[in-house]
């Protein structure tokens, strides 16, 4: 293909993309940026948070059909509703991401939203209202204590306690995260999991060799597509993250059921209001209890410690296991309230999709339902072998009580 019609071709699709739904568009470039960015999944929840509810609110004070998120004050009349996402998306993008990514590209990005609304008073007033609506957001959650590290011991050698695991030996990551302010909840452990089977018992066991068997780098019991599906839904860092990956599912559903940009607003802020405080709480939930990974207990457990454990000391997980506790599984967490919103949202599980992946480029999975692509994602970590199975099935639960509170409590439609 020639050259210049390969730009006319992405030319096409941008401009039809935008003049489809500015809230889609938006989105795509926050993903990007956040795989730019490194970000690790509690912060790129936050930050999606902020950034979609600022859409959000930028919408709804033009169209004014939900109960607002932050702001109550009306847009002025006349003002152009995608004017008003650029404006909210653009100016949240540059406080939160213009250090990690290359300025010209958002602004390219920026400009060409731009180009697709017709010149009036009604793009300049949608446009100054968004960025009014985005700076609101964003003081709003200045003082919410995500930039605000606490030094602390968050590492033990204590049995059943969780430290640092080869081969990196990373320090823990974001540990203060669960003092994070929320979005929705009413305090940090308001769904704080339930206490985990304790290390030292038999139940924790029957767990850790469930790991053994199907979650070990070699010779484990599973098939090629569940060793797979922990690439693919592996999430790591310069990626998506585990809340954008749900983005990108949200927004190729949101796609093909032909939602508006007002509908839009509404789902991607609802899905990532869950997404960041899913981060706070799964956080709050690990590190209150520090249970340490399935590695470690294979490995380190004595005799004295649980006799019911049976030990493997040459034990490598299919993954390398992630610096921070294990219990709840944060990939679970976040999944399960997102996939529920989409499921309230729509009011049905009976969704088919097909999904790609940052970890896995080129392959693409299909879905009949919602609720099979959460499960998947809580045992790509088992068949990973950096949890065990209380870690996914109590998170899930955590995630979609959390997701269910959010639904039914915020941006509801106006009565």
């Amino acid at each position: 293909m020639r050259p210049f019609l390969r730009l006319a071709l992405l030319t096409c699709f941008l401009s039809a993309s935008l003049a489809a739904n500015s809230v889609i568009y938006w989105n795509e470039q926050v993903v990007s940026a956040t795989r730019l960015s490194r970000n690790p999944p509690p912060l790129a929840g936050l930050h999606y948070g902020t950034y979609h509810v600022a859409i959000f609110d930028a919408v709804n004070g033009i169209t004014g059909t939900y109960e607002p998120w932050l702001v109550k004050e009306a847009a002025p009349a006349g003002a152009d509703v995608d004017a008003a996402v650029a404006g909210a998306a653009y100016t949240v993008l540059k406080e939160y991401w213009s250090n990690v990514t290359n300025p010209r590209v958002l602004k390219k990005a920026y400009d060409e939203a731009l180009a697709a609304i017709p010149e009036g008073s009604a793009k300049v007033a949608g446009l100054a209202w968004g960025e009014k609506v985005a700076r609101v957001v964003i003081a709003d959650r200045a003082d919410s204590g995500w930039n605000k590290p606490m030094p602390g011991q968050y590492t033990s050698q204590e049995p059943g306690k969780w430290r640092e695991t080869p081969p990196g030996f990373r320090p823990p990551v974001l540990p203060f995260w669960g003092r994070v302010r929320p979005f929705t909840m009413k305090s940090q452990d308001h769904f704080r999991a339930p206490p985990p089977n304790s290390p030292e018992s038999k139940a924790y066991a029957e767990e850790a060799a469930f790991v053994a068997k199907v979650g070990a780098r070699d010779g484990a019991e599973r098939s090629e597509y569940e060793t797979l599906s922990t690439p693919f839904w592996s999430d790591d860092l310069g990626t998506a993250t585990p809340p954008g990956h749900w983005n990108v599912i949200a927004q190729d559903i949101a796609r093909d059921r032909n939602l508006s940009t007002e509908e839009c607003a509404r789902l991607f802020a609802l899905i990532n209001l869950a997404g960041a405080d899913a981060g706070v709480s799964c956080w709050e939930a690990k590190f209150f209890y520090s249970t340490w990974r399935p590695e470690t207990a294979l490995r380190e457990t004595t005799p004295e410690y649980n006799p019911h454990i049976e030990l493997a000391p040459d034990f490598i997980p299919n993954m390398a296991s992630p610096a921070f506790p294990s219990y709840p599984s944060g990939h679970s967490t976040f999944s399960a309230a997102a996939s529920r919103i989409i499921e309230r949202f729509f009011d049905t599980d009976d969704i088919s999709f097909t999904v790609t992946s940052d970890g896995l480029p080129g392959v693409v999975r299909h879905f009949d339902t919602i609720s099979e692509a959460r499960w998947e994602v809580g045992m790509s970590r088992v068949w990973g072998g950096i949890h065990v199975m209380q870690d996914n099935i109590i998170a899930q639960k955590v995630g979609m009580d959390l997701a269910d509170y959010i639904f039914d409590g915020f941006l509801r439609p106006r009565e």
